[in-house]
């Protein structure tokens, strides 16, 4: 079976518009119960380091209500961004955190903003990459806050309206070390995402499995493939990404010549001095043994006297 591969830009956003897809990944991502979600900001233009042209920051901010394991529900901020190219942590951090700031509760009748404001939700974040990270080899991890008494050094559990604000929980989620048994829900979904199972276009997956329980975004995944305009777009994406390889190697290539230069170059300095150093001090040695004075020495050579003194 052929879909379109949600790790594509395009693709995964026309997955997670899907209401009831959208709760249903994120439920097994974050392994709660997401209840209610409501898609709020998109994908975010910026311009691109090393490039003329403007590149988008894939991220999708979602409004969600989730039920925990304790049976507890609480309103939270889902931050999701998805990116293939590992350059793109920088710009991750650069948008950290943007919804931290609190937003107008209502208006007044001459619709002025009124003085009281709505109290910020927590934030989620997850990170879906499709690239390995090398000083983190598993599939998917879930970092979470843990409140530590600074005297005792022991754990505590309090709930703390401070620190569930103004902290936050991380999923990140390496793509390309799916193991080859899938056991748990998310192995399973990740399926979907199978890069293995590329075709020659990228940007379609030829599923050789389909876990059960994912069978209906599967097959949700599969109808766009019939839209010419869609595909177009998958081959637009396709290529830009292409384009953005070749200058990301290009850019790299150049960090790594003129970093070497600069290598060669300290290296250089460091000889001179050296050198520079050592004939000082035979000189030094010369003019001692021929009676000359340290002022006399410290002026011909550049010596400090302690340095004259230690000869």
């Amino acid at each position: 079976m052929k879909i379109i591969n949600p790790l594509y830009d395009k693709a995964f956003k026309y997955l997670m518009e899907n209401n009831k897809f959208a709760k249903k990944v994120l439920s097994v991502i974050l392994d709660v119960v997401v209840e209610e979600v409501i898609l709020e900001n998109q994908e975010t233009v910026l311009p691109y380091a090393f490039a003329t042209q403007k590149l988008s920051l894939f991220r999708l901010d979602f409004k969600a209500k989730i039920k925990e394991a304790d049976g507890s529900r609480k309103t939270v901020l889902i931050e999701l961004q998805k990116s293939k190219f590992s350059t793109d942590i920088q710009r991750f951090r650069n948008y950290l955190g943007a919804n931290y700031m609190s937003r107008p509760k209502a208006k007044n009748k001459v619709d002025e903003p009124v003085v009281e404001y709505e109290s910020p939700y927590p934030i989620i974040t997850i990170y879906i990459l499709g690239y390995p990270l090398n000083d983190l080899p598993y599939m998917a991890v879930t970092v979470n806050r843990d409140i530590i008494n600074a005297v005792s050094k022991e754990k505590i559990e309090v709930k703390s309206f401070f620190i569930e604000h103004l902290t936050h929980q991380s999923h990140i989620i390496q793509i390309r070390r799916l193991p080859e048994k899938r056991r748990t829900r998310l192995e399973k979904l990740l399926v979907l995402f199978n890069q293995a199972w590329c075709t020659e276009e990228g940007y379609i997956i030829d599923l050789q499995e389909i876990p059960k329980e994912f069978m209906d975004i599967a097959n949700y995944l599969q109808s766009p493939l019939l839209d010419e305009k869609f595909r177009r777009n998958l081959e637009a994406e396709e290529q830009l990404d292409y384009i953005f390889g070749q200058q990301e190697a290009k850019h790299i290539k150049l960090l790594a010549e003129s970093e070497k230069r600069e290598q060669e170059a300290e290296k250089r300095e460091q000889l001179e001095r050296f050198q520079k150093v050592s004939l000082a001090i035979k000189l030094a040695t010369y003019m001692k043994q021929n009676g000359a004075s340290a002022v006399e020495i410290g002026k011909e050579t550049g010596l400090s006297p302690d340095e004259i003194i230690d000869l």
